[in-house]
């Protein structure tokens, strides 16, 4: 494929100058791209323009230290080449970062080492709020980090429980080069449920179906998504769970819904 045929079928879908997208891809699924990772950013600036935003997680594991500015990103060659372009800004977070281009891009990743890892007011809560879609290519809901958000929108009590290798202090190296000590309070909870939230926008008449190149895609509005995420987790706070017994954070967090530890009143901030 082309940029221009990228182009193309980035607007059959909807995408148009001046939108707010998050963005999750995976490259081989579009099949060949004549410039490869480059030209599906290209495809993504050209048709929002300056005036949209467009961010995509950059996400690592943890290790001792973090540099935001060098650390590689393990959510994909999009991603990881997005994050080094010129007027690309990446949040502060030393597993959690996002990587966002646009108008309001600073206001999207500032102070992201004050808030949690996909928490209220996260960059991509604050993405959410600005109105943006989730597009998803080649990829489903069990890829789209923002229904974390949701979790931390409930207050769910799982969230106090860490996944291995999480719950150690990270140096994070800034970009002007002054470090400091990340310690971690909040943990997502695991994604392979998160088809249900998927199905629950179907439902709701709030996704948009179709292809780039030989990519499924599927758009919704974060704020949908959001929506139905909360909405599900009001009635059964474990749904969003994987229900494998050998996965030990998420029989911990089972375990903590299942004794009814939870907020009764939640934070609903959307």
């Amino acid at each position: 494929m082309t940029r221009d045929q990228l182009m193309a079928d980035l607007r059959r879908l909807g995408v148009s100058a001046g939108d707010a997208l998050i963005v999750h891809t995976s490259l081989k699924s579009i099949g060949w791209v004549d410039g490869g990772p480059d030209a599906m950013i290209d495809a993504l600036q050209e048709v929002l323009t300056p005036r949209g935003n467009l961010a995509m997680p950059t996400f690592t594991p943890p290790a001792p230290a973090f540099i935001v500015s060098d650390t590689p990103c393990h959510t994909g060659l999009v991603p990881e080449t997005f994050r080094r372009r010129p007027g690309v800004l990446r949040s502060i977070h030393p597993t959690h970062s996002v990587a966002a281009w646009g108008g309001a891009a600073k206001e999207v990743t500032a102070g992201h080492e004050r808030a949690t890892a996909l928490g209220v007011d996260s960059p991509l809560h604050r993405m959410a709020k600005l109105g943006a879609r989730v597009l998803m290519i080649g990829v489903d809901c069990t890829r789209c980090s923002l229904i974390h958000v949701a979790e931390a929108i409930r207050r769910l009590p799982y969230l106090g429980v860490p996944y291995p290798g999480y719950d150690v202090p990270i140096v994070v190296e800034k970009v002007d080069g002054t470090t400091t000590v990340y310690h971690e309070t909040e943990f997502p909870g695991d994604s392979s449920n998160f088809g249900i939230v998927e199905q629950e926008c179907e439902q709701r008449a709030q996704v948009i179906h179709g292809r780039i190149g030989a990519a499924d895609c599927l758009m919704i509005r974060g704020r949908d998504l959001l929506d139905a995420a909360s909405d599900l987790l009001r009635r059964d706070p474990g749904c969003l769970l994987c229900r494998d017994p050998s996965c030990i954070p998420c029989s911990g967090s089972r375990r903590l819904v299942e004794s009814g530890a939870r907020d009764e009143e939640p934070d609903r901030t959307r």
